[in-house]
Parts: C-alpha cells; sequence; structure tokens
C-alpha cells in the first residue's frame, strides 16, 4: 500500500477564516492520497520539517509587518517576521525537492523577506496591487498549458489584482470580474531547484475552495507539483 502524501497547512491572520478553509483544502486534496496536519504556529512548525519532512508545505496565511496605520489595532497581536532559521528552513524544503503550495493571502505575506516572491513565483505590491470586494471572478484555464482541458468556471471570490509575477513563472488561468474586467494572472507554477511551486490567488473562504471545479484545478497543480505529472 502506498504511504499518503504528507501536507503540513501553515495557517493564521486576519480578516480570514483560515483554518476552515485550511479544512476545506485538506477535504478537497484527500482524494490525492494526501493527509494534511494544519499548524498556527509557523516558526514551530516549520522548524519540524528537519525532522519529519512533509511531501507539501501549504501558506495559507497572512502574515506579515503589517506597516500602515490601518493595522494598528492588530499590529501588536499579529505583526510577523520570518526568522533566519524559518526562511532557511523553507528554502530547504523547497531545494530538497519539496512542493509548495501558496493560497490567496501567501502573496502578501512574508513582507520584509525579498527573497519570498522569488521562491513563490510572485508577490503582492504594496501601493500597486489591490482587490474589488468579492465577487463573482470568471477563471479561464490559459489554453497552452495541462489546465487548458479544464472548464471555464465562476466564483465568489476576492480576484487580487496588478500582482507581480516573476519571468520565470508559468501563469496557468486568468480571472476578470466586474469591477475589474483585465484578466489578470491569478494561477501559477514556478520551480526552485528541485522544488515545485503552485500560487493560487483565489481562496479567500472555504466556499471558493470546495467549488468542484476550483477544487480540480487545484488537485491537478498539486500533482504537478508533487511530481506525479510531468507538465502543466
Amino acid at each position: 500500500m502506498t504511504a499518503a502524501r504528507q501536507n503540513l497547512i501553515l495557517v493564521g491572520g486576519i480578516f480570514h477564516d483560515f483554518r476552515a478553509s485550511a479544512e476545506a483544502l485538506a477535504t478537497v486534496l484527500a482524494p490525492l492520497g494526501i493527509e494534511s496536519r494544519i499548524e498556527a504556529d509557523l516558526d514551530a512548525s516549520v522548524a519540524s520539517l528537519a525532522d519529519n519532512p512533509v511531501d507539501l508545505l501549504t501558506v495559507n496565511a497572512l502574515r506579515w509587518e503589517m506597516i500602515g496605520g490601518k493595522y494598528d489595532p492588530y499590529r501588536e497581536a499579529e505583526a510577523y517576521s520570518p526568522p533566519h532559521k524559518t526562511r532557511l528552513a523553507i528554502e530547504a524544503h523547497l531545494r530538497a525537492g519539496g512542493a509548495l503550495l501558496g493560497l490567496h493571502t501567501a502573496s502578501i505575506c512574508f513582507s520584509d523577506w525579498p527573497e519570498w516572491g522569488s521562491l513563490l513565483g510572485g508577490h503582492w505590491v504594496w501601493g500597486t496591487s489591490f482587490h474589488p470586494q468579492p465577487e463573482t471572478v470568471t477563471v479561464v484555464p490559459d489554453q497552452n498549458n495541462a489546465l487548458g482541458a479544464l472548464p471555464t468556471f465562476a466564483v465568489h471570490d476576492e480576484l487580487y489584482t496588478d500582482l507581480f509575477v516573476e519571468p520565470g513563472a508559468q501563469v496557468l488561468a486568468h480571472g476578470h470580474s466586474a469591477a475589474m474586467p483585465t484578466p489578470q494572472p491569478i494561477v501559477w507554477s514556478h520551480k526552485v531547484g528541485a522544488g515545485r511551486v503552485v500560487y493560487d490567488a483565489l481562496g479567500h473562504d472555504s466556499q471558493s475552495l470546495c467549488h468542484p471545479s476550483h477544487a480540480q484545478l487545484l488537485r491537478e497543480t498539486v500533482k504537478w507539483a508533487l511530481g506525479e505529472a510531468n507538465s502543466l
């Protein structure tokens, strides 16, 4: 019997029910034989990878410096900067051939760690990136990659707009909405050494993740990240 793949989901932060969406993601990925563990202590959980490596590391969190007056009420309890050991451990996971899945706010995380965006394949740009209020987002898988056979679908979510995408990342799907009719890159893949990375800018809540077509897209991209599909 093949051993289950192990997924460590890092959660935490404001404005989102990250534990609920992590539980939804665990359900979505379970048909692939993936067992997920949800942890809110980022540093301790990442440190555990040295003795208990996982196949997939998922960042489903909103942890960053929280610069700006808007975040004054939250900064003391929630502001976060990944210590050097945590940064090295995440890099080591990827360079050893581990997979990384970044969901939604992962592109905002770790704002004082410039290399994070290079690992993820893109990032939020403060003062440039934004999102309209949650609304119906039409998701269009690009036709020139392996996701081209997946259907276009509509999901209620936040459409991240004007994200920076690394030149080496491959955009897999675009999204548009009534408030933002210009198609935005919202799903991409990226390689870091022997490691494979997937980022999905959707996933504001559990309902989005459990949408059948969104769940299918997630499973297909995660299979690639785990080396179970040759190309995307």
